[in-house]
């Protein structure tokens, strides 16, 4: 089964992958389950699984009702060795955890800023650290308040301005020597409400964010959409004032400078508006610290006085929107995670 190097046969990996992302999916299921949901013939499942047992990638479980004969063993997968780094980019912070590849958190910390602190110095330390603390982990996932561009170079980032033009995971795989991804924080918070069910929907849906920044994270199909460019979702950019070093921040500043919820909510609707005209998504999830069930309810009535009826999403509010990201987080490295059960060791 097994090549002159040792290492695990393709069409193997392969069998056994579609094994271990049915568990994930099933949480617990008997061998004659497993066959039926990948498709694998039952001795192909059988010998899978009993090495998976060996390995202790898999461990054995209660027993499912009996069809007739002896009760079938279940099985579940053995993920607390599989661990990833989950880190927050904040301008002030750095929010971590060290969580399973089902979702259990390990540890979450919180390292604070000072403004002369480099984001970029700080993350290599942080990683380094955590690497030394925790030698299960195989992959980061890290979030920014800015765009990831083509090669994963960060832009459109004022908020941590020292992160601009650089290509953050290069250098930090470079550093560390595993995978280490980047995303959009919207986008993260937009799959991590889908996955939580913050959303109420499970493939069509729009975050907006507003707050300390302004974004939005679009998911359509169950898939993040950036954009040739991964430009999608810069919603403050719609707010242009020609001149200003970051015309993303006017609307911020227009914001900040509104009073009352009703004069804030008004500058958000143009937002809103243009987002159900583009997209028609049937759910949009508002998060960030500016927005209010009362802020809410005046959007709809904008939304409402403005366009047909018919066409309004549902409206929702994010209550706990880091929970959302962390779970996004997780979900972007998960299936790395999977995979690294059948890579040499």
């Amino acid at each position: 089964m097994y090549n002159q190097k040792n290492e695990i046969h393709p069409l193997k990996k392969l069998n056994a992958n579609l094994i271990l992302h049915a568990l994930s999916e099933m949480k617990t299921a008997t061998r004659k389950q497993l066959a039926e949901r990948t498709g694998l013939s039952q001795p192909t499942v059988n010998a899978i699984v009993q090495e998976l047992e060996q390995r202790g990638v898999v461990r054995p479980g209660n027993f499912a009702a009996s069809d007739g004969g002896r009760r079938p063993q279940c099985y579940t997968l053995q993920t607390d060795h599989l661990r990833a780094a989950v880190i927050q980019v904040l301008p002030q912070e750095l929010v971590h955890a060290v969580v399973t590849v089902d979702g259990k958190v390990i540890r979450r910390n919180i390292w604070p800023l000072a403004d002369s602190d480099s984001h970029l110095e700080k993350l290599q330390i942080l990683l380094q650290t955590l690497k030394k603390q925790d030698d299960n982990i195989r992959v980061v996932s890290i979030g920014v308040p800015g765009v990831v561009g083509p090669g994963g170079v960060l832009h459109a980032i004022p908020h941590v301005p020292s992160l601009e033009d650089v290509a953050l995971s290069y250098v930090l795989e470079e550093k560390l020597g595993f995978p280490v991804y980047v995303e959009n924080d919207m986008n993260l918070v937009a799959l991590g409400s889908i996955v939580s069910g913050v959303s109420q929907s499970d493939s069509d849906m729009v975050l907006v964010h507003i707050g300390q920044g302004v974004g939005a994270g679009i998911v359509m199909g169950g898939r993040i959409v950036r954009g040739f460019s991964s430009f999608a979702g810069e919603i403050a950019y719609m707010f242009n004032e020609p001149g200003t070093e970051h015309s993303c921040e006017t609307l911020e500043n227009l914001l900040e400078q509104a009073d009352g919820v009703q004069a804030k909510a008004q500058l958000i609707a143009d937002l809103v508006i243009n987002i159900i005209c583009l997209l028609n998504p049937p759910v949009i999830v508002f998060g960030g610290e500016s927005t209010t069930e009362e802020m809410l309810r005046h959007l709809r009535h904008i939304c409402e006085s403005r366009l047909p009826l018919w066409t309004i999403p549902s409206f929702h509010l994010m209550t706990d929107e880091s929970a959302a990201y962390e779970k996004g987080l997780l979900m972007l490295v998960r299936n790395v995670l999977a995979e690294t059960q059948f890579e040499q060791e």
